[in-house]
């Protein structure tokens, strides 16, 4: 079940470190820091984070404890002290291995968002921000895009470079430059016209945030513009709506919403939010909340299992993973839901492997658009079940010619993205998502 909302914008365990250390005052932690007592009362109380010379001094006043024992990776990479382990990495490399399959599922024209940050001709509402991780499986940018369009919404949308938040260069170090990233991009969406910052990616708008806070504490400076999240801004939209909303087609859904409570105020954010878009779609019924942090059914427990618990069993061959997903459809059928549907576009990636003619794999913003009349296919889940890279190549030949790759480069990026043990059936047709299992769109 879900935990109660922690909605501190920077999670951490300052205090009880500081406490363990024998530190009986935030002050006297902050003096052996070389921290302004104010200002490390703000970090203690997930206001701000620190910088990274910041973080190495309060490690060092701690006794040189375990980074992780302070802050969960994500933040540890907005500090700028973990590098997405990959230490020989730069961020454009990084965003370009976090876009996945892209080269793969979609052609160039069925983009229907910019790489770049155009200057459109009129002032906009809404910059639609949709980050660099979410490439992956691009059927949900085309959803996200498609649904904006369906609500009648004024905005520009971008993904990729134009997506980013910045993240990759602080992650790497590069804090000066990740600034200057993040700073511009807000200053954009101020440019366009736009009041609202819309991002899919949780890291996007943790680092937007963030930054825009400790600007704001320490200098005075106010963020030009709003930061969420897709699920909790089209919640917004649909209710500000009413019965306004041009539905398609009613659903016949009971779904299982899954997240991560515990990682970050956005991420719980959209895991609750996720939820109560569902509640306004007709047709769907939410049969619960999921945390799939640390239970040993779900597919994605590896990211954020407790150190305390033993290791995660990974699926390792086709048998594993054959056994998993008969115990996920098993699930399913006990507790009464046939649709999961993953707040985190990582999630979705991890579950849609796990997906069975028992068990519909569908993130909410897709389930939205199917009910507006406006889905596209899931093409990663399907190639995730097809499993053959040489198939899935030879089905894709149309799209990633149109990004000039050749056939050695199509084939090295589905060997990367599409394993074998996968594999579900035979007859599954990537560009249009069908085959099994039957319930892929």
């Amino acid at each position: 079940m879900a935990q109660a909302i922690d909605d501190r914008k920077v999670r951490n365990r300052l205090r009880e470190e500081r406490l363990a250390a024998g530190i009986a005052t935030p002050e006297e932690l902050a003096a052996r820091a070389e921290i302004a007592p104010d200002v490390y009362l703000h970090m203690e109380e997930g206001r701000l984070a620190p910088s990274t010379a910041e973080f190495r001094r309060l490690k060092k006043a701690l006794g040189d404890i375990p980074d992780d024992r302070l802050y969960l990776i994500d933040m540890l990479q907005l500090i700028g002290v973990a590098n997405y382990g990959n230490p020989g990495g730069t961020a454009a490399e990084m965003m370009e291995q976090v876009a996945g399959a892209k080269k793969l599922l979609v052609a160039r024209d069925e983009i229907t968002w910019s790489e770049a940050r155009p200057h459109p001709d009129h002032p906009v509402d809404v910059f639609l921000s949709m980050s660099c991780g979410t490439q992956a499986s691009p059927h949900l940018l085309q959803d996200t895009v498609a649904v904006a369009n369906a609500l009648g919404l004024s905005f520009v949308a971008t993904a990729g470079p134009g997506g980013c938040c910045g993240k990759p260069y602080i992650g790497y170090g590069k804090e000066a430059a990740g600034e200057a990233f993040t700073l511009t991009k807000a200053q954009y969406a101020a440019s366009i016209g736009a009041k609202t910052t819309v991002v899919w990616c949780n890291a996007c708008q943790q680092t937007a945030t963030v930054r825009a806070d400790r600007r704001r504490i320490l200098e005075g400076r106010e963020h030009p513009v709003r930061e969420t999240q897709v699920l909790p801004f089209f919640v917004e939209v649909l209710r500000a709506a009413g019965d306004r909303v041009p539905w398609k087609k009613r659903l016949s859904r009971r779904v299982l919403v899954e997240g991560h409570d515990g990682w970050s105020f956005s991420h719980s954010g959209s895991f609750h939010a996720s939820g109560e878009l569902l509640k306004l779609i007709p047709g769907v019924e939410v049969v619960g909340l999921y945390d799939g942090s640390d239970d040993d059914l779900s597919p994605c427990a590896w990211r954020s299992r407790p150190a305390s618990r033993a290791p995660y069993k990974m699926d390792e061959t086709a048998a594993d993973v054959a056994a998993r997903r008969t115990a996920l459809a098993e699930y399913a059928k006990q507790r009464g839901f046939d649709t999961v549907a993953a707040e985190h576009q990582g999630c979705h990636q991890v579950w849609s492997k796990y997906a069975s003619d028992g068990l519909r794999v569908q993130h909410s913003i897709s389930i939205l658009a199917e009910a507006l009349g406006c889905a596209h296919p899931d093409r990663y889940q399907a190639a995730a079940h097809l499993g053959s890279p040489e198939e899935i190549v030879a089905q894709t030949r149309a799209i990633w010619k149109t990004w000039g790759i050749d056939e050695a480069e199509a084939l090295e990026l589905a060997r990367r993205e599409f394993l074998p043990r996968y594999a579900s059936t035979i007859g599954i047709d990537v560009l249009t998502g069908s085959g099994a299992p039957s319930r892929i769109h």
